[in-house]
């Protein structure tokens, strides 16, 4: 007697198989998504712990849904900051990911990107390192970058606001004036600007707010790697 089996089943345990057995970091999310997708506390953890499984493995997807997940409390309990360190890890993911397909990237940036990628202190650190340092203004002065801020520029806008926060380039520390343009630079959909406004946001402790932009960076940088890999 001939048996017919639903090819949806089988697809089924043929991911279960590639995801458990081999530990393949794209089958371990997808396995995620399908737990996700169901209704319970019990599948939300399981959900939780397959994410967490890729995410180990590198997978840009499955660290920002770590990010998801820690940010709204779903399958482990809420926890802003970790939320954040799960974005930042997931868009290094991403810009790794990103360096390694690229032509024009540099070998060095690439072998830093591997071990931000690999140890979470490290993409921490170079986070708050990276906003830490000031603008290094050649061609124009701040008192040009000023006039095409207020004219709507949004890159100028975001170093307006870079500047104003550090108080550097002949600026005074005024953090409600690099708030106000680092904001109007993030909301014109800059990327630096949504970058700085997060850190911004996290220096200040600020969690809440730091949460919301670091997601959308890391979404920002996912849909990017996603133009390169063709959505994998």
């Amino acid at each position: 007697m001939n048996v017919a089996f639903d090819p949806k089943l089988i697809d089924h345990l043929e991911l279960r198989e590639k995801a458990l057995k081999e530990r393949d970091a794209r089958a371990l999310y997808q396995m995620a998504q399908i737990y996700a997708s169901m209704k319970g506390k019990k599948n939300e953890k399981k959900a939780y712990e397959l994410y967490k499984s890729s995410a180990t493995h590198g997978y840009a997807k499955a660290r920002f849904m770590m990010g998801l997940c820690n940010e709204k409390g779903i399958g482990v309990k809420q926890s802003l900051p970790m939320a954040i360190t799960w974005y930042i890890r997931a868009e290094i993911s991403a810009a790794s990911d990103i360096a390694d397909r690229s032509d024009t990237a540099d070998e060095m940036d690439r072998e830093r990107l591997h071990i931000f990628r690999e140890e979470p202190g490290f993409a921490t650190e170079l986070d708050d390192a990276a906003y830490a340092r000031p603008d290094v203004l050649e061609s124009v002065t701040i008192e040009e970058i000023a006039f095409a801020a207020e004219q709507g520029d949004p890159y100028a806008q975001d170093c307006l606001g870079h500047n104003y926060c550090l108080g550097a380039n002949g600026l005074e520390k005024d953090l409600e004036a690099a708030e106000y343009w680092h904001r109007k630079s993030a909301e014109q959909g800059c990327e630096a600007g949504i970058h700085h406004l997060a850190q911004f946001y996290k220096r200040a402790e600020r969690y809440d707010e730091a949460v919301e932009w670091y997601r959308k960076y890391a979404e920002l940088r996912i849909k990017q790697r996603e133009a390169y890999f063709g959505g994998s």
